[in-house]
């Protein structure tokens, strides 16, 4: 299943944004107080928050990212 973010649910899909799949009160939202990196169908791979808008200023945006491309080893 396709999921879209707030703007790309808006440009793409033609549809109220606020629909979107990553808004607060759909199934597995996003809590109001986090941010989430997450794949948009328009997008790629971006961190949004809990309205499902994209999401490029929040200071520790370099440590939320660097906390997913730590590779997880199995073995551990």
């Amino acid at each position: 299943m396709a999921n879209f973010c707030y703007d790309c649910t808006k440009d793409i899909l033609g549809v109220d944004p606020t629909w979107n799949d990553f808004a607060r009160g759909r199934i597995r939202a996003i809590p109001e107080d986090e941010f989430w990196k997450v794949l948009c169908e328009g997008c790629g791979v971006i961190v949004v928050d809990s309205k499902g808008k994209k999401v490029d200023d929040i200071p520790s945006i370099q440590w939320y990212n660097s906390i997913f491309s730590e590779r997880i080893d199995e073995d551990e």
